[in-house]
């Protein structure tokens, strides 16, 4: 049998009902989503009427079953594609050795320096990695006595390590002013971008160590690529602003915008494009600089971290999912594939990481989805009591509690007796409850975006923001950075509460996800409906292409289009 006979059907699933006697030994609470209490707490906006029942067959609706059958032949047809075969994993595992080679060579060079691994994590080691995908690797200190924390200074790890690299010929590119720093690198660069790689390191080198160190020192500086909660850069406003005679008081702000959105209806001749230079807007992809690996032809790419203790753990986590069900993995990767094609899969341009839609897809598996998927792995259940209980594998790194479900044999036996799950429906059919879950249309259960925090660890799977204390943007400062935690969208990591997976999701960027999720929905609720053609929404799976925007100049004011100038957008007609 081939891969694509394998996929068709591992997507398919099967029709037969769950064994006798093997329907999950839970109490009728297992699955609840949340207390009464909690329910009233968050917020419900008066939901859309469920679409009609119409004919049924095995449980399902016929509307169901359309959008089932047209997601199961998208996915028999993507899913080959961005698989990743055994030869590339083979390959980035070497890569990653003559990486961890380099590490060790560097750290043995200088006395001061530990004992490190590089360790793999992320979707490559959780079975989630797609075709082509970059590689997560962390650095992993071994001297049990030694610092974990690494510093920018030019002799410690993460500069002496770049500056190695760049040396041997490998593309590679010191971030940092990220929560943690972060090596890019890639494996054949280029004649030209490794001569603009060294350059740039060639120029810090000979910089001052006062100039050097600068950011270090600086209490107030902006963080790089940093935008404000509506997706716009943060601006310096410390110098004293002049009023502009062009520019309108506060009190006229919206009369101001009325006026001009009239122009633009009414006198259509009034306005005029204007050459000057002004700040691109707001992309779903980030135009790349002239440090930028390209996305192809620089062979493997790597991100190197140099301090991520749950990230292990983390990615654990998740290949114990991925083992639960044989549904899972196709799930994920259709979901990511769908979220690259869309341009809504960028932590950099304001949007969200795959991690976050891995959890966002297990979220929906276990806590919505019936019958459930999946159990929590993070509760007490387990089907059996031969299995190890709650608690038996708990550890804390960086003072955060770890305790899961982690024995993959006994995952994987129960798997296959058909212990973790009574649901039999297709991928397509789980998917198409997935897209409807998160579109906030199409009747009950609705996710409620303004609200609610994702939260896989617990029972129910939702929190409240308001519980979390998550309603407002903070800015974290430290060490010459500023790192904007923002809440308009919530994902909360499984192990480390305080993280919001989430927290570089910009306003635009969230725009456009929900944009995204209810595109899909009205694609789907065609397919239910028996009509084919989507009309300008186009197919599921169509790659996503930046319009163009049009600048004009009205009075004084440049107007872009309604989504580039939220007061505008408010404004019907424009």
């Amino acid at each position: 049998m081939n891969l694509e006979d394998q996929v068709r059907n591992m997507i398919l699933g099967s029709s037969r009902p769950p064994p006798p006697g093997l329907q999950r030994p839970t109490s009728p609470n297992a699955f609840n989503r949340g207390s009464q209490q909690q329910r009233r707490q968050l917020y419900q906006p008066n939901a859309h009427p469920a679409p009609p029942r119409g004919p049924q067959r095995n449980g399902q609706p016929h509307w169901r079953q359309l959008q089932a059958q047209y997601l199961d032949s998208i996915a028999a047809a993507e899913l080959p594609r961005v698989e990743m075969t055994q030869y590339e994993r083979d390959d980035k595992e070497t890569f990653r050795k003559a990486l961890e080679d380099v590490c060790i060579d560097v750290c043995n060079a200088s006395k001061h320096l530990p004992k490190v691994s590089l360790q793999c994590f992320g979707s490559f080691q959780s079975g989630f990695a797609s075709a082509g995908s970059d590689m997560d690797l962390v650095i992993v200190v071994q001297d049990s006595d030694a610092s974990a924390c690494f510093s920018l200074l030019e002799n410690d790890l993460p500069r002496a390590l770049e500056k190695r690299l760049l040396q041997i010929g490998y593309g590679a590119r010191l971030l940092s002013r990220t929560r943690v720093p972060i090596i890019k690198v890639c494996q054949a660069p280029g004649m030209s971008l490794l001569s603009k790689l060294r350059q740039e390191r060639e120029k810090w080198d000979d910089l001052d160590p006062d100039k050097k160190y600068f950011d270090l020192h600086l209490k107030k500086e902006r963080e790089e690529d940093v935008d404000d909660d509506f997706g716009l850069p943060v601006l310096d406003d410390t110098a004293p602003k002049q009023p502009s005679p062009e520019s309108p008081s506060p009190e006229h702000d919206t009369q101001t915008v009325r006026e001009l959105a009239q122009t633009v209806k009414s006198s259509p001749e009034r306005v005029a494009t204007t050459d000057k230079p002004r700040r691109e807007p707001w992309k779903r992809e980030r135009t790349s600089g002239a440090l930028d690996f390209p996305k192809d032809g620089v062979g493997i790419q790597s991100d190197i971290n140099f301090f991520n203790p749950l990230g292990i753990h983390n990615t654990q986590l998740l290949r114990c999912y991925s083992l639960c069900d044989p549904r899972i993995r196709p799930i994920v990767l259709f979901v990511k594939a769908w979220a690259k094609k869309r341009h809504i899969n960028s932590s950099y341009s304001g949007t969200l990481s795959s991690y976050g839609y891995v959890l966002m897809v297990l979220h929906y598996l276990t806590n919505i989805a019936r019958p459930a998927v999946l159990p929590n792995l993070q509760q007490p259940w387990r089907p059996n009591p031969n299995c190890t209980p709650q608690s038996a594998d708990v550890t804390s790194v960086d003072d955060f509690t770890v305790d899961f479900w982690r024995r993959e044999a006994e995952i994987t036996g129960a798997a296959a007796a058909g212990q973790l799950t009574p649901n039999r429906q297709s991928v397509g059919s789980l998917l198409a409850g997935f897209f409807t879950y998160y579109s906030s249309q199409g009747g009950y259960p609705q996710f409620h975006w303004m609200n609610e925090v994702i939260s896989v660890r617990t029972q129910g799977g939702l929190l409240s923001k308001q519980d979390k204390g998550w309603t407002k943007a903070v800015t974290e400062e430290g060490e010459g950075k500023k790192v904007q935690h923002r809440y308009l969208f919530c994902v909360e990591d499984p192990f480390e509460l305080s993280h919001n997976v989430a927290r570089t999701v910009t306003h635009a960027g969230i725009v456009a996800i929900r944009d995204e999720f209810r595109r899909a929905w009205r694609i789907l609720r065609a397919r239910g409906n028996g009509e084919f053609a989507t009309g300008y929404d186009g197919e599921l799976m169509d790659a996503f292409v930046e319009q163009e925007r049009r600048e004009a100049k009205v009075k004084g004011f440049d107007i872009k289009d309604a989504e580039s100038w939220p007061t505008l957008g408010a404004l019907k007609g424009i």
